[in-house]
């Protein structure tokens, strides 16, 4: 049977076959070594006694000289055999460190670019339905007339849709000035009154052309949510619902982030450290290298470091391994967002491991 269908093959059983090797070579050589020292003892016991024998035993002396020489020969053959087998071995040893370095980069080069499909294709669906919503009855009734009433319809078709969606936080409904007139959630948050109108998301709503297009901001700590991380999808909502009808109000809706973010990080880190002992840190970050997803948020919206960001040098897909100057001690995997349908975060996901 073969020997790779009864034991895994594995990068610590290349390590341990290699150094058995070497070691049964050293128990070899030294075996050798021993019967080398007792010939040379023989053949001086012999050159002795020919000596003593006169000239009687001067063949049997000759023959003690070429067994001695025979014993320095098979010295050196030794010493140069433990020398090539040892460097050999140690060349194996090396190899199979930075293959099973290499593979073990792609692997987490594998789990970065899962990492940042599940974000890419979870936030395409949040474009998705803040359009959608943007059209929905209550909410054009709501901003065409502001009435108390229908503000307050509105309001409770924006909370059945949040029980609906708990990836959101809370929808808010805002004029064209930015004031927030309405939210799904106003027991909770109390942002009816709240002014908008500085916001990334507000802004692109408001430039938007049509029904079709949205506007969006990325990680930021939310007053509207009480502080917590976000990201706010919008959609001009525009006279009779209609795509090309004219603005009468804004619809932003408050996802979540940390309930994706962190939690991808999270599952990542998990899934590899069943096939590790080393310290695995996952994160999600802009382009420009700013953190914007990590276990408990460590180091949220701070940058990662330099030397990190130009090893990368914005290619796709990638591994950074330890052999690099500017890496020791690291090996890293990493991936840019491909996007899905329509929609692309231009994100990157990166997965370091700290070798022993």
């Amino acid at each position: 049977m073969n020997v790779h269908t009864r034991q895994e093959v594995t990068q610590d059983r290349i390590s341990q076959l290699a150094g058995t090797i070497n070691d049964r070579l050293r128990e070899s050589i030294a075996d050798i070594q021993d019967v080398n020292d007792d010939i040379h003892v023989l053949s001086v016991n012999a050159k002795i006694q020919a000596a003593r024998a006169g000239d009687s035993g001067k063949g049997f002396g000759v023959v003690a000289d070429m067994v001695r020489g025979m014993v320095t020969r098979t010295q050196d053959i030794t010493d140069r055999l433990q020398r090539n087998v040892e460097s050999t071995v140690g060349e194996l040893l090396s190899l199979n460190s930075f293959l099973g370095t290499k593979v073990r980069g792609e692997r987490l080069s594998q789990v970065a670019s899962t990492m940042i499909d599940i974000v890419d294709r979870n936030l395409y669906e949040r474009s998705c339905d803040v359009r959608w919503w943007a059209t929905e009855d209550a909410v054009v009734r709501a901003l065409s007339q502001p009435t108390a009433e229908n503000l307050q319809k509105a309001s409770h078709r924006l909370g059945v849709i949040l029980d609906s969606y708990t990836v959101y936080l809370d929808i808010v409904l805002c004029d064209l000035s930015g004031v927030v007139l309405a939210n799904g959630r106003p027991e909770q948050y109390k942002s009816v009154g709240s002014k908008v109108d500085a916001n990334v998301w507000f802004h692109e709503a408001r430039r938007s052309k049509n029904g079709t297009e949205f506007g969006f901001e990325g990680v930021h700590l939310s007053p509207l949510v009480n502080d917590k991380s976000v990201l706010v999808y919008s959609c001009a909502v525009r006279k009779d619902g209609e795509s090309s009808g004219e603005q009468i109000g804004v619809l932003g809706v408050v996802f979540n982030w940390a309930g994706l973010g962190n939690v991808v990080v999270e599952h990542a880190e998990d899934t590899l450290a069943a096939e590790t002992e080393n310290h695995l840190h996952a994160h999600l970050f802009y382009p420009d290298g700013t953190v914007i997803a990590s276990r408990g948020g460590r180091g949220m919206l701070q940058k990662m470091n330099d030397r990190t960001l130009k090893l990368i040098d914005n290619r796709p897909l990638g591994t950074i391994l330890p052999d690099s100057e500017k890496a020791k001690n690291l090996v890293a995997g990493f991936a840019l967002s491909q996007g899905f349908e329509t929609y692309r975060t231009g994100w990157y996901a990166i997965i370091l491991e700290e070798q022993n």
